[in-house]
């Protein structure tokens, strides 16, 4: 959604911009025509045949639509605006003298199709075709009328359009190229920025490294064999989510947690704290908004005694209760500075004993398809904290 208003923003912001450059172009065209037609007629030279009344009239109603911009919606200004070019390009074939005033309705095509609309170059394109119809045949300026003459003018209409055509196409497959172009580097960055945070969060506490990776990886490996994540944009969004999850744990001392004995009751509401505190904080950063609903509520409880809002149920988000599968499973495997790490299989028969009260029982039914991957992705980070740890041996 939010994505897409962005887009809406730039189209508007374009075609705004568009409709201000296309009506300083044709006023500052109108009043240069109507400066250098008096100029000749004050002269008395016999270079215009320009109806200045005609051309006047064009500059007046320019200045009027310039005015009246600030108060139209800006999908009827831009009808407005090419309504008027029709207008304009109609007194300059009857006002400007010029005999071959036929060529400006060719540049109408042009200028619809720089909005990047086919409707609305489809559209006018038709009506300046008609006009120019109609005009060359009705009110032929070179005399005697030549047919030839009109169908070689129809025919470089249709030419133009056609090409206006082409450019639109070729103008909006690089502004997509550009959008997903722009949307990667965005993504890459932002996955960057989470796991800056992730970073900053794990470097407290020895024993969590890698678990928000691990609980990222776990669920988005269950993710993919429920139907509700078939879009990959939700199971990007529930990766990020688990590198998120535990991101609150900034504001929580390395007192608390790593504390090797049993917490006391204001120090497990002190850490129960961390996914408001989580949630505050990504909903601050643009392009995180969307992922609050996984770090706020991965520690809702299916029976409703979970924190911090006590949902239960379905009112607890499916990307939460997904989240609080895999957390729970990679923390009873990884060991903690107060016990030791559990089996993979004794990990899966504690959550099988939580269906319905802890856990989702309609998840936890799904979970075991993805049973051996888990186990595959346990085994495998098993190996990145061996080499953590004779790394800090080291030290």
């Amino acid at each position: 959604m939010i994505k897409q208003n962005r887009v809406q923003q730039y189209f508007d912001s374009h075609n705004n911009h568009l409709n201000e450059q296309i009506l300083k172009i044709s006023f500052v065209f109108l009043a240069l025509s109507v400066t250098w037609n008096v100029i000749f007629h004050l002269l008395n030279v016999p270079y215009s045949r320009a109806n200045l009344s005609i051309l006047f009239a064009g500059l007046v109603i320019c200045l009027l639509i310039m005015i009246l911009k600030k108060f139209l919606p800006k999908d009827i200004m831009i009808h407005v605006i090419l309504s008027f070019m029709l207008f304009i390009f109609t007194c300059l074939y009857f006002g400007s003298g010029f005999t071959d005033a036929w060529t400006y309705y060719l540049i109408v095509p042009i200028i619809a199709a720089l909005y990047g609309q086919s409707k609305i170059l489809l559209i006018y394109s038709f009506f300046s075709f008609v006009l120019l119809f109609g005009v060359s045949l009705l009110f032929p300026i070179q005399k005697p009328f030549d047919s030839i003459d009109l169908s070689n003018q129809l025919l470089t209409h249709i030419i133009i359009t056609s090409f206006s055509f082409m450019v639109i196409r070729k103008l909006n497959g690089l502004y997509k190229k550009q959008i997903e172009f722009v949307k990667e580097s965005a993504e890459i960055t932002i996955e960057q920025v989470v796991k800056t945070f992730v970073v900053s969060v794990e470097a407290k506490d020895r024993y969590t490294f890698g678990h928000s990776d691990r609980v990222s990886k776990y669920a988005v490996a269950f993710a993919k064999t429920l139907p509700e994540f078939e879009d990959g944009k939700k199971l990007t969004q529930l990766h990020l989510m688990g590198l998120l999850h535990d991101i609150g744990k900034i504001n929580i001392p390395e007192s608390v947690l790593c504390k090797t004995s049993e917490l006391s009751y204001e120090e497990y509401e002190l850490i129960k704290t961390h996914t408001v505190v989580g949630a505050k904080m990504i909903e601050k950063v643009e392009g995180l908004e969307g992922l609050k609903s996984g770090v706020l509520y991965h520690h809702e409880r299916w029976d409703g005694k979970g924190y911090p809002t006590q949902k239960k149920e379905l009112d607890i988000p499916l990307e939460a209760r997904v989240l609080a599968l895999a957390d729970a499973f990679d923390a009873m495997t990884s060991t903690r500075a107060y016990r030791s790490a559990l089996s993979e299989k004794e990990a899966f028969i504690r959550i099988v004993e939580g269906k319905g009260t802890q856990f989702d029982p309609y998840l936890v039914e799904k979970l075991e398809s993805v049973k051996l991957s888990w186990f595959k992705i346990c085994r495998e980070s098993q190996d990145d904290l061996d080499e953590l740890e004779r790394t800090f041996d080291i030290f």
